[in-house]
């Protein structure tokens, strides 16, 4: 059921636009809030302050609906839910007042 890869997340046409239909997702110990996905995960290491790189940790950037402030999430606590099963308002799946049909 959960099980996403990073990959499988950045095929997705998902990023952090809460006006567009893009695919939402639940995770994993937080299953009532629909999730966007923004985008990978990084940290700084020693070198970025001379290099400007950062490397990646390994978890997915995510949004609760409705929010904005991130949230790092391993990817094998995600899944992809279906459009018309979460208000775009709250963010609360099984809320039905403002849905994408």
């Amino acid at each position: 059921m959960f099980n996403m890869t990073l990959d499988e997340l950045d095929n997705n046409e998902a990023k952090n636009d809460p006006y567009s239909a893009d695919p939402a997702y639940k995770c994993y110990g937080n299953n009532g809030i629909a999730y966007y996905y923004c985008g990978r995960e990084t940290k700084p290491d020693m070198d970025t302050e001379w290099t400007g790189y950062e490397i990646e940790t390994g978890n997915a950037l995510m949004i609760m609906v409705g929010d904005d402030k991130r949230h790092a999430i391993d990817p094998e606590d995600i899944e992809l839910i279906p459009a018309n099963s979460f208000c775009r308002t709250c963010g609360q799946i099984g809320c039905h007042c403002n849905v994408y049909e």
